[in-house]
């Protein structure tokens, strides 16, 4: 059960890495450049951030 439990968190940690990752570096720039929506566009920059630390931190915490 405990070997369960691991291997769901990283699949969710991997997850939340890449959904940020994305946020971050894509969808902001879109928003940005091709929309022309500023606020949007850093609103999902500082979200994106935010799920990339939130993924690390549960790799850390998992590892330990």
């Amino acid at each position: 059960m405990t070997q369960l439990s691991g291997l769901l968190s990283v699949y969710i940690d991997s997850i939340m890495l890449v959904i940020g990752l994305y946020m971050a570096f894509v969808q902001s720039n879109n928003l940005i450049r091709v929309d022309h929506m500023d606020r949007e566009g850093r609103f999902s920059k500082v979200v994106g951030w935010i799920y990339i630390i939130v993924g690390i931190l549960g790799f850390i915490i998992t590892s330990i």
